[in-house]
């Protein structure tokens, strides 16, 4: 199965030809939304939450210490210790989209 990747590029040249835009300007403007965004995911809070409607939810999530995980490779047991996550969950319109029945 081939997976379909769009890259930021992608996202730049599509939305430049939506809003008639040139590409240097629509670059620059892509790059701020997602430097910011990552910013302030990467903030030094344990919860942070960025909700964009009609669109998805990005949280930050901490995650418990494992002492006994398993490396699968080797079967020894490694210590994993707390840290943060991100978690996506998509919106209404996206979610509604994906649960249709999908035949290829």
């Amino acid at each position: 199965m081939n997976t379909l990747t769009f890259t930021r590029e992608d996202i730049i040249r599509r939305t430049s030809e939506k809003l008639n835009l040139s590409h240097n300007d629509m670059k620059l403007a892509v790059d701020s939304v997602l430097e910011t965004m990552c910013g302030m995911l990467t903030e030094d809070q344990s919860n942070i939450r960025i909700e964009l409607r009609n669109f998805g939810v990005f949280e930050v999530k901490p995650t418990k210490a494992k002492p006994r995980a398993r490396n699968p490779r080797t079967n020894e047991e490694v210590y994993v210790p707390p840290r943060r996550k991100v978690h996506f969950k998509p919106g209404k319109i996206i979610r509604e989209v994906l649960q249709q029945e999908w035949i290829k």
